[in-house]
């Protein structure tokens, strides 16, 4: 029996590598069977922004080829269902033309809902 599985990303992309380490996750729920979805919310919400550079820091990170937010949910999309919650979205003005395709907004209602019917939440 498949259960449905929430992987809620509270933090940015940037500093930590929640967001990224998140997707793959996911994936491996799909592949057991299970139904994921990846819920972006609060600064998490970062991480759906396309055409983002990965590299930051020390020069020699910049002439590696670090992976990105946006190419793992782009390798992901058939597998995991993305979701971003709209408010945060919002607040943060970012505009529905710089979201990754395939993801969708949900409300705050849609979100507790989602919660509720989960047999399992994580949250990175």
């Amino acid at each position: 029996m498949s259960k449905k599985v929430n992987i809620i990303v509270t933090q940015p992309p940037y500093g930590k590598e929640d967001a990224f380490s998140a997707i793959p996750l996911g994936s491996s729920q799909f592949a057991a069977g299970n139904e994921p979805s990846l819920i972006f919310v609060s600064g998490g919400v970062h991480s759906i922004v396309k055409g983002q550079k990965t590299g930051y820091g020390d020069a020699a990170v910049w002439f590696k080829d670090v992976p990105s937010v946006e190419a793992e949910i782009t390798k992901n999309i058939e597998s995991v269902s993305f979701f971003a919650l709209d408010s945060d979205i919002e607040k943060r003005s970012i505009s529905d033309s710089e979201i990754i395709p395939g993801i969708k907004k949900i409300s705050l209602d849609e979100l507790t809902d989602k919660i509720l019917e989960a047999d399992v939440n994580l949250v990175f």
